[in-house]
C-alpha cells in the first residue's frame, strides 16, 4: 500500500530539518498513527531519496508441506496428551482407590493403562521427531514463523486443547460432587493443569516468536520443553508398566478372566437346571446346555463337584491370582489365587457376575 501523503509530507520536512527518526516515530505514534503506516512512509522517503528500492522479504508460503507437518504435529500432540491424561487418571484411581467408585471403573482401568501406554509409546516419539523437523526448518527459514498456516493451525489446536482440558476438569469436578475422594480430584486436576499449562506455554508463547537463531541452541526453549516432556512421559510409562506388567502377565490375566466368565456361565446354567429338574443337580457338566466346559487355553475340562442339596463346586487352574481391581462387591465371589482353585456355589442363588472382560 502507498504511504499516507500526510505522513510523507511531514517526514520529508522533518528529516530535512535533521530530526532523528526515533523521535519522529514517537511523535507520530502519540498522534494516533500506527507504526506500520509510519514505517511505510519512512520506506517511501528513503526509496525516493536514495533511488534504491527496498527489497521485500519473501513471504511465508502456505504450502501443503507446512500444513501436513503442522497437522501431524497437533494430531500427535492431542494423541499423546490424551493418553498421558488417561494413564495418569487410571493410576490415581488405582493408587487412591475409592470403595464407592469400584466396579466398572476398577475393572476397566487395566484396559485403560495398557491402551494409554501403547498411545504414549507410539505417538510421543513421532511428535518429538516431527517437531524437531519443523524447528530445524524454522531455523533455516525464519520467515516460516510468520506463516498463516502455522498461526491458524496453532490457534485451532489451542482451542481444541482448551476444550479437552476444560472437559477433563468438569468430569473430575462432577465425580467430586458425587462424593469422590478429594485427594483423587486434586491429583486429577493437577494432571490437567500440568498438561494444559505446558501446551499453552509452549505454543501460545511460540506464536510471539518472530525469528530463531540460525543454529538452534542446545538449551533453548524448544530443547528445554522436549527434555521436560520426555522426562514426564518416561516416568509415567515406567509407572504404567509397574501396574500392568509385561505382555505375558496381561495374557495370563486375560486367560484367567475368560476362565471366570466361562465358570459364571456354567453357574447360570446350573441354576436353570436346578429349577427345571425338580431341584436336582446334574450328575456332570455334560448335562448342561449352552456353555463352555473346557479351559480356553489348555482345553482341559473344568472340574465339577456336587455337594449336599443345592451346593456344588466348580474348579479350574488359574495362571495368576485375581488383580486387586477385582475386589468390587460384585466380584468377590470369583476372587482366586494362582493355581488350582474351587469356587463354592449354590444353585438356588446363582453366581454373582464377575467383572466384564475388557481385554
Amino acid at each position: 500500500m502507498p504511504a499516507d501523503p500526510k505522513i510523507t509530507a511531514f517526514l520529508d520536512q522533518a528529516l530535512a530539518a535533521g530530526m532523528p527518526q526515533s523521535s519522529l516515530v514517537g511523535i507520530l505514534t502519540a498522534k494516533g498513527w500506527s507504526e506500520k503506516d509510519i514505517y511505510e512512509a519512512l520506506a517511501d522517503h528513503y526509496q525516493r531519496t536514495t533511488g534504491i528500492a527496498i527489497p521485500n522479504r519473501t513471504a511465508a508460503g502456505a504450502s501443503a508441506k507446512e500444513a501436513f507437518f503442522y497437522l501431524l504435529i497437533f494430531s500427535t500432540l492431542a494423541t499423546w496428551t490424551i493418553g498421558f491424561g488417561c494413564l495418569a487418571f487410571a493410576l490415581v484411581d488405582r493408587w487412591f482407590a475409592d470403595p464407592l467408585f469400584n466396579g466398572y471403573n476398577q475393572s476397566f482401568d487395566s484396559y485403560t493403562i495398557t491402551y494409554s501406554l501403547a498411545t504414549l509409546i507410539i505417538a510421543f516419539p513421532l511428535y518429538l521427531l516431527i517437531s524437531r523437523i519443523v524447528v530445524r526448518e524454522s531455523a533455516a527459514h525464519p520467515e516460516k514463523l510468520d506463516s498463516s498456516v502455522r498461526k491458524w493451525l496453532t490457534y485451532m489446536a489451542l482451542v481444541i486443547a482448551a476444550c479437552v482440558f476444560i472437559g477433563d476438569l468438569i468430569t473430575a469436578l462432577a465425580y467430586l460432587l458425587r462424593g469422590e475422594l478429594t485427594s483423587r480430584f486434586l491429583l486429577k486436576s493437577l494432571v490437567v493443569l500440568i498438561l494444559s499449562g505446558g501446551v499453552f506455554y509452549y505454543y501460545f508463547g511460540g506464536l510471539r516468536k518472530t525469528d530463531v537463531p540460525a543454529v538452534p541452541s542446545r538449551w533453548n526453549r524448544d530443547s528445554a520443553m522436549a527434555l521436560l516432556s520426555t522426562a514426564l512421559v518416561a516416568v509415567l510409562i515406567i509407572l504404567g508398566f509397574t501396574q500392568s506388567g509385561p505382555p505375558r502377565v496381561q495374557r495370563d490375566l486375560r486367560a484367567d478372566s475368560q476362565r471366570v466368565q466361562n465358570l459364571f456361565q456354567i453357574s447360570g446354567n446350573m441354576t436353570m437346571y436346578w429349577a427345571s429338574h425338580n431341584q436336582q443337580l446334574p450328575p456332570s457338566l455334560d448335562q448342561l446346555p449352552g456353555a463352555s466346559y473346557t479351559d480356553p487355553i489348555t482345553g482341559a475340562p473344568f472340574v465339577y463337584h456336587p455337594k449336599q442339596g443345592s451346593q456344588y463346586e466348580l474348579c479350574a487352574t488359574f495362571a495368576r491370582k485375581s488383580p486387586s481391581s477385582d475386589n468390587a462387591p460384585s466380584a468377590r465371589q470369583w476372587i482366586h489365587p494362582a493355581g488350582y482353585h474351587c469356587f463354592a456355589l449354590d444353585a438356588t442363588a446363582g453366581g454373582q457376575a464377575p467383572p466384564f472382560n475388557f481385554y
